[in-house]
């Protein structure tokens, strides 16, 4: 089977504290911020590369957790860049958390708005464990004084080949999230956990998305004013390109046909860009 391209390119959020969100992404992280206008701030990985993530400053907080984003994912190219980013947030106190998942590394972090964000690193792909199409990824504790001793420099921004690894929803049933991903996107479930969260991916990597139901069955979609994602962009390779166009289409979802926008469980919208080539 001819591969999938599928590269996770954009987000946007809506937000309401600039006064803490702007610092956190541009001076902690280390985002490279450019203003759009009055509201909105995009933020690149570095000065060469176009934005990953942009902050439109007209949100509200929401009263209570809503479905949405769970968490966005940065995939680092390597163990020494992570541990740079890791020591950084350890000598600043900044709130962070930590799981071996088998596959990869990770620490999570929330942004002052609340959104979640994950680091980490694949380890080879050699080393993970498959039972037929299932890959086995648990959560144990990372060990950080190992990981810490991979760092070859101090923080002073992201990697060039840094992505977005993986998206992680949330909603109130796991089936929406297989009608999506399954069903519309075409993808395979790779695994699932205690019938509350299923994880799925393209060319047997272990997750592209997952979905978890963690906030509960009555958990509210986002309102339009609400902090939170509003839309994400991917980019796939031509022919998968017309499989989706053709797809969304039957099932109604297509907002934009031209633009191959669609709708999606989350309360938040997918914009689906096409490469050039097949691979």
């Amino acid at each position: 089977m001819q591969p999938i391209t599928y590269h996770m390119t954009h987000l946007t959020l809506v937000a309401n504290d600039e006064a803490q969100m702007r610092p956190f992404y541009r001076d902690i992280l280390g985002f490279v911020e450019t203003k759009i206008d009055a509201q909105t701030y995009s933020y690149a990985l570095t000065t060469t590369q176009p934005p990953i993530l942009t902050l439109v400053f007209n949100g509200t907080a929401p009263s209570a957790p809503r479905q949405g984003l769970y968490h966005f994912a940065l995939l680092f190219p390597d163990t020494a860049s992570l541990a740079s980013l890791v020591a950084h947030l350890l000598t600043i106190n900044y709130p962070l958390g930590g799981g071996d998942h088998d596959v990869s590394e990770a620490f999570y972090l929330n942004d002052p708005n609340g959104n979640g964000i994950e680091l980490y690193h694949d380890r080879p792909r050699e080393q993970w464990q498959w039972d037929q199409n299932f890959v086995q990824m648990g959560t144990k504790a990372v060990d950080v004084a190992t990981l810490l001793q991979a760092r070859k420099s101090n923080w002073v921004g992201f990697p060039s080949q840094t992505t977005i690894g993986h998206l992680h929803f949330v909603g109130h049933n796991v089936a929406a999230g297989d009608a999506f991903f399954i069903d519309g996107l075409g993808m395979a479930l790779t695994t699932t956990f205690a019938n509350s969260a299923n994880f799925y991916s393209h060319n047997r990597y272990h997750h592209h998305h997952a979905y978890n139901t963690w906030l509960g069955a009555r958990v509210a979609q986002r309102q339009p004013q609400e902090n939170g994602l509003t839309d994400w962009t991917i980019t796939v390779n031509p022919a998968y390109f017309a499989q989706l166009k053709t797809r969304f289409a039957d099932r109604g979802q297509l907002i934009d046909v031209h633009t191959l926008t669609v709708i999606d469980p989350f309360g938040s919208t997918l914009i689906i860009h096409e490469t050039a080539d097949e691979t």
